[in-house]
């Protein structure tokens, strides 16, 4: 199974980051949950008995290298990390007040930039270990499809699968495995935020894709995420229609080229 014994989540106050911490905590793992609002995490702790949390913000990358370096000093068991922390902002470039370029950079700071930091300093740390330790990075159906509506959300999706399979591909043959969970349309507070706002850009609510519930979303998620494909966890798992096709697309169009270089990703 891709989820091991003691598992890091970065991101997990809220949405598919807290659905995981509670599933996980439920097989009775060792969970460390980190987020950047502290209110929910100490909710969280409240309703999980023996979760550990830690507060930080990935954003901040003067801090980040040494936050996490901290928590595999003080959590020295550490060998799973699902890395879920992301922002999705709905702006135009057609109008350049909806945005700024500092939101731009915090975007792509907390869902790339952040996501490649964590793995430097955890990389070394789970092949110390010397035993299974697996890598989840929380990806999105649009790291294989492109819309209008997340200009700077999917480009980072996509760059984070692309650096999910380099870095697999440097691990192979190692005790870390790197997986991509890609969801499709999930009933967070996401979605809530953005509902509005798609619905007038899409011309009317019937024209709004329905989300997944959070909770099957998760029933299928844990389902793949424990199973093995010769003996390994699964590189990619992609929950939904959508998802599935664009994936099985991409490793049609692209796996031959990995081929060719000699990319084990």
């Amino acid at each position: 199974m891709s989820i091991k014994q003691t598992v890091l989540i970065i991101g997990a106050t809220s949405g598919i980051g807290a659905g995981l911490a509670r599933r996980i905590h439920a097989q009775g793992k060792k969970v460390i949950a980190t987020g950047r609002r502290q209110e929910r995490l100490s909710s969280l702790t409240a309703e999980l008995s023996g979760l550990e949390t830690a507060n930080f913000d990935i954003s901040d990358l003067s801090t980040l290298a040494g936050n996490i370096a901290g928590l595999t000093k003080k959590y020295q068991d550490i060998d799973t990390v699902i890395v879920n922390a992301s922002i999705q902002s709905m702006f135009s470039f057609t109008d350049p007040t909806s945005s700024s370029p500092e939101d731009i950079t915090k975007e792509v700071n907390t869902n790339l930039t952040a996501q490649m930091i964590i793995c430097q300093t955890l990389v070394p740390h789970f092949l110390a270990l010397e035993k299974p330790c697996s890598i989840i990075f929380i990806s999105s159906a649009f790291a294989y499809i492109p819309v209008q509506f997340f200009p700077i959300y999917g480009p980072t999706k996509a760059g984070l699968h692309s650096f999910g399979v380099s870095l697999r591909a440097q691990l192979a043959g190692t005790n870390v495995t790197v997986t991509d969970l890609a969801p499709a349309y999930v009933d967070t507070e996401l979605d809530v935020m953005h509902k509005e706002r798609m619905t007038e850009m899409l011309g009317g609510s019937d024209r709004v894709p329905k989300p997944t519930p959070l909770g099957d979303f998760l029933d299928d998620a844990m389902k793949e995420l424990d199973t093995l494909v010769d003996g390994k966890p699964k590189r990619e798992i992609a929950i939904g229609h959508f998802p599935e096709m664009a994936r099985e697309a991409w490793r049609k169009a692209i796996g031959p080229l990995l081929e060719i270089f000699h990319v084990d990703g």
